[in-house]
């Protein structure tokens, strides 16, 4: 890597202020000054291949109408140097990234970038940089018109609407209680201030929105000495400060506007309440679905103390905590969490209660009370405190893991950035951490207690969803343009009309910038799979790979559950749902939590099916995933086996309690359900393995899930039977038959790490052949191909996915084409057009899939059609030499998305395990970069006939889904409730 300078250096017109160290990162950082335009640029430093760039800037919430987040779509839009329909999107769809967006915040916005080649990175910054300079949406007011707000007419008698992609956007919102929840709390906690805004709001004020209240966000807050630039990565630095001042910031004298003062406004002190409404569709349940919220504002803290906080109350939200503990004394058995909210100017500690009623809010307040009375007098337990500290220890080491971290990093100091103009968080956070850890006497915990006991400000809200107000906000919003259209004189009828002819003529151009390219030709080779070692212990596989990661690994165990009987599958959700919730013979439920949360990080249970070409493993499995520290490995294993096997099923009561309190979020029919939904049912109609874990999550397992607890309070006898059902369970997975291990650890562990395993593993009981009744295969539901749910959502998620998986007509050259569709047809069909929030296509080449979407999307029937004639305008469609080299970066780019070390490796021993040829997918990728324009049109019949076969999803409103139904074979609707 390249040297770092010194203190007071100076290059490019950049000076050094800071030096650092971030430590989990293995990073150096370097903070600069560029005098002449006061912009401050951070540099993070380390081996990381994916280079990141960021572009940040604060930005006040005024108001609620979503200004700075209209504005961030508006700056993407086409600039002076780059003029373009859609620049941000040009960008998105031809060029070798693997992330990239414009993102708002309560603070701030930014515009985040990456990629693994530091020419196209340097490209595409002097298009964001551009973009920020001379924003052609200032000069056009079509740009507003697009991604605001627009009302449209094409007759006198109307009916008049009104579209904007922000406005969609919004309003694909207005049934998220937790959003409503959110804004309720800052408007009671700080009434009165502009920091109490939040963003994402605009749905509630579509009568105030302006193009100059947009253009003014501009001039207010767009400026380079109100900006933070970060740089990340294994990058040739200093050409890019070169880069950055020759061609930017030395033509950018600076105006000494930072905006900090923004956010100084001082708290009303004292403690308040509201109870809030919440828009919910008729059919919604009202009881036992309310968020309940308590607020301390923290705003005097410094920032140390602010992460002291953050640690604090991660271990609040253990289910062992004192707080936790007072809670189920008090009669409260729901879904609660803790957690330092530092998205507002003011930083608040928020207790939130979730599927609650007003009943429970003095008990809920008098259970966070005596819990911080116990702590400040008598601290926490230590084995909590213990198993807290590794856990937060174990995921500051697995950082690296995570992709994007150009991105990731930069958006947390860019937050603490806005509202203190400093860059050192993670210095601080690890300088904090060590205090905190350190504290054995606890006495930054006891104070922290003690201070909340007696805060300067405080709130507690009720946010209570209401069915039957959103159709009528929806109705409002008909009525209010019914009567616009009204007011209307004729000429300005007129007017009006023509003023959408134009705007739909000008928005229908086609209108590119390609400048930012590189070419294709250096694209990387595809990495070769990683080395890994395949031994057989009886009926034990063992998979192990090494990694260079020092004292932690990365686990998963898949157990054979082809013996467990159809009937008994729906108990399987429930046999997980209990876990670490029962006693067992050796540890109480307590002591689950804390030793899970010291072993067992981020575990996670899963279903699969895997196809044929698995072999002997072509059946029903469930994995177990986790990380560790290997120093702990022989302990978590044995832990995790208890738990799985262990379970007191004769405990009816806290079963009951378990359902009551995790019921809910098993229940698919609502909003934020819908984009997920969509997936996995198209991908259900393909793949047996998807079908499976389909099977074993639907709405039906839910309807199931309440009636096991219906009948566990009213009869008697259904205890036992049900406890029947879940110890066969538990036997029947705890077997050793085509078990599968997998490890990923530094070289010098592994091998004690396996032989662990293996004389752990090797314990287990053998399989008793003939358990089951018939082929799993069997049980399998068939699903339709063109399916709709009706969900408690306002628009709709669509996906059609095509299947290429062993199709010998699919190349990767035909990949190209897919992305050149998606842009060049699909979002301006669909977003431009169509008025959805965005739409593309993506593709898997392991799993042999593309998938077409649209999401936050007011269509049914035209997006459908739209999606399915993808193919046969992909025949005619213009392409250039240019824009074909475009469309090979980004496909690249998606089939080789960057991934951790440890994460690389477990994912090709999966790849092994299920016979899947890493070598054949690489083929392909690499085949990507062999598109040609001569292979369109074979590439458009392949296509168009996968197409044809293609599962169609869409998951939304049930009034706009019911309206064009004839388009489906089958529509579902999901309701809580059910006869």
């Amino acid at each position: 890597m390249a040297s770092l300078p010194r203190i007071g250096e100076t290059i490019s017109g950049f000076t050094v202020t800071e030096l650092g160290t971030i430590h989990m990162l293995g990073a150096r950082t370097v903070l600069f000054n560029h005098e002449l335009s006061g912009t401050q640029l951070l540099y993070i430093q380390n081996d990381d291949r994916e280079l990141g760039f960021n572009l940040i800037y604060r930005t006040p919430q005024l108001d609620e109408r979503d200004s700075s987040h209209i504005l961030e779509h508006l700056i993407l839009s086409s600039c002076q140097k780059y003029p373009s329909r859609d620049i941000f999107f040009d960008m998105d769809s031809k060029s070798y990234t693997t992330f990239m967006n414009g993102l708002t915040d309560n603070t701030f916005t930014c515009y985040p970038v990456c990629s693994q080649s530091q020419e196209q990175l340097v490209k595409l910054m002097d298009v964001f940089l551009c973009c920020m300079e001379e924003p052609d949406a200032l000069k056009d007011k079509h740009f507003y018109l697009r991604e605001a707000i627009r009302y449209e007419l094409s007759s006198p008698r109307g009916p008049l609407t009104m579209q904007g992609t922000v406005l969609s956007e919004d309003w694909g919102h207005l049934t998220d209680i937790l959003e409503n929840a959110d804004s309720a709390m800052s408007h009671t906690l700080y009434q009165d201030t502009r920091n109490a805004n939040l963003l994402g709001r605009a749905h509630l004020h579509y009568r105030e929105l302006s193009y100059e209240q947009a253009r003014e966000t501009f001039e207010r807050c767009y400026s380079y000495s109100n900006c933070l630039i970060t740089l990340y990565g294994n990058m040739d630095y200093r050409s890019v400060l070169h880069f950055l001042d020759r061609e930017h910031l030395s033509r950018a004298a600076s105006k000494g506007r930072s905006l900090l003062g923004e956010f100084e406004e001082p708290v009303k002190p004292g403690f308040r309440t509201c109870t809030a409404q919440s828009p919910a569709y008729l059919g919604s349940p009202s009881e036992h679905a309310s968020v309940m919220d308590y607020g301390i504002d923290l705003s005097d803290c410094t920032k140390e103390e602010l992460i002291y906080w953050d640690l604090f109350a991660d271990i609040l939200d253990n289910d062992t905590s004192p707080w936790h503990r007072y809670a189920r004394e008090m009669g409260i058995n729901h879904v609660m969490e803790v957690y330092l909210d530092t998205l507002l100017p003011h930083p608040s500690l928020k207790f939130r209660l979730r599927n609650g009623d007003s009943c429970l809010k003095e008990a809920f307040l008098g259970s966070i009370k005596k819990a911080l009375e116990d702590i400040s007098r008598d601290g926490l337990s230590p084995k909590l405190y213990r198993a807290s500290m590794k856990e937060n220890r174990l995921s500051d080491s697995l950082t690296r893991e995570a992709p994007h971290l150009g991105f990731n990093l930069s958006e947390e100091i860019g937050r603490y950035w806005s509202i203190t103009g400093r860059t050192d968080y993670f210095q601080l956070y690890e300088e904090a951490f060590r205090r905190f850890e350190e504290d054995s006497g606890q006495s930054i915990i006891k104070k922290l207690a003690a201070s909340a006991l007696q805060p300067a400000a405080s709130a507690l809200v009720v946010t209570e969803p209401v069915p039957g107000l959103a159709e009528q906000m929806e109705e409002e919003k008909e009525q209010y343009l019914k009567e616009k259209l009204a007011s209307m004189t004729a000429a300005e009828q007129k007017q009006l009309i023509e003023e959408t002819t134009a705007f739909h003529d000008w928005n229908s151009r086609e209108r590119s910038n390609m400048d930012f390219l590189i070419g294709p030709g250096e694209l990387p080779e595809p990495p070769e799979s990683s080395p890994f070692t395949k031994r057989q212990w009886g009926t034990i596989t063992c998979y192990t790979a090494p990694a260079p990661s020092r004292d932690v690994g990365s686990y998963q165990l898949y157990f054979d559950i082809s013996g467990i009987e159809k009937d008994d599958l729906n108990y399987l959700t429930l046999y997980q749902m209990l876990l670490t919730e029962l006693d067992t013979k050796r540890f109480t439920v307590e002591q689950q939590k804390n030793l899970e949360q010291e072993y067992l990080h981020d575990c996670t249970f899963d279903e699969l099916y895997p196809p044929k070409e698995a072999g002997a493993l072509n059946h029903p499995m469930m994995s177990v995933f986790w990380y560790g520290l290997t120093g702990d490995f022989e302990a978590g294993l044995d832990f995790l086996l208890d738990v799985m096997g262990g379970g007191d099923y004769s405990d009816t009561d806290t079963i009951i309690q378990v359902l009551e309190k995790y019921l809910p979020d098993y229940d698919q029919s609502k909003a934020d359900n819908a984009s997920a939904l969509a997936f996995s049912l198209s991908e259900g109609y393909m793949r047996q393995e998807c079908r499976f874990r389909n099977m074993l999550n639907s709405q039906e397992n839910y309807y199931f899930l309440k009636d096991v607890l219906k009948r566990l309070k009213e009869e008697p006898d259904f205890g036992a039977a049900a406890a029947a059902r879940l110890e066969t369970i538990s036997h029947t997975i705890l077997n050793r038959r085509d078990l599968v291990f997998l490890a990923a650890a530094s070289p010098d562990v592994l091998g004690t790490l396996e032989q662990t395993a293996v004389d752990i593993l090797g314990r287990l009981p053998g399989f008793k052949e003939g358990h089951s009744s018939s082929d799993p295969a069997v049980w399998l539901p068939d699903q339709r191909q063109k399916l709709a749910v009706c969900v408690e959502a306002s628009c709709q998620e669509t996906r059609l996915m095509g299947d290429f998986h062993g199709n010998p007509d699919f190349k990767g050259r035909y990949l190209p084409f897919l992305m050149a569709a998606a842009d060049k047809y699909l979002k301006p069909a669909i977003r431009y057009q169509g008025g959805a929030y965005d739409s593309g296509i993506d593709f898997y080449i392991p799993a042999g899939y593309f998938s077409l979407w649209s999401t936050a999307d007011p269509e049914v029937r035209n997006t459908i059609k739209l999606l399915l004639a993808t193919g046969t305008q992909l025949m005619e469609l213009p392409l250039t030499h240019e824009e074909l080299d475009g469309y090979i970066l980004n496909a690249y780019a998606q089939a080789l998305p960057p991934s951790g070390t440890l994460s690389t490796r477990m994912r090709h021993m999966r790849r092994d395990m299920v016979n899947m040829d890493t070598r054949r997918i690489n083929e392909m990728i690499s085949d990507i970069r062999n598109a040609a324009l001569c292979h369109q049109k074979e590439a458009a019949r392949v296509i168009d006939r996968i197409l044809g076969r293609s599962a169609i999803v869409t998951v939304g409103n049930e009034k706009c889904i019911m309206r064009d139904k004839d388009v489906f074979d089958q529509v579902l609707i999901y309701h809580t409730d059910y006869v």
